[in-house]
């Protein structure tokens, strides 16, 4: 698998993950935030290779769209 997206913000990391699984992209989230304060690191999506770029521009609308709302 290859890391496509990360992010501190789990709300986010969770909407990449639900659009993904809406276009049938198998996918994995890898929490690697500190598990005590939970400030420190970042959560990643993983998808697979052959579904990269497809995964890479799903997730470059998904955040346009949420900057224009």
């Amino acid at each position: 698998m290859k890391l496509v997206f990360s992010t501190e913000d789990r709300v986010v990391a969770n909407i990449i993950k639900n659009e993904l699984d809406n276009h049938e992209i198998e996918n994995v989230l890898m929490d690697k935030r500190d598990s005590v304060y939970n400030t420190f690191g970042y959560i990643e999506v993983y998808v697979l290779e052959n579904n990269l770029t497809k995964a890479k521009e799903l997730i470059d609308a998904v955040i346009v769209q949420d900057t224009n709302e």
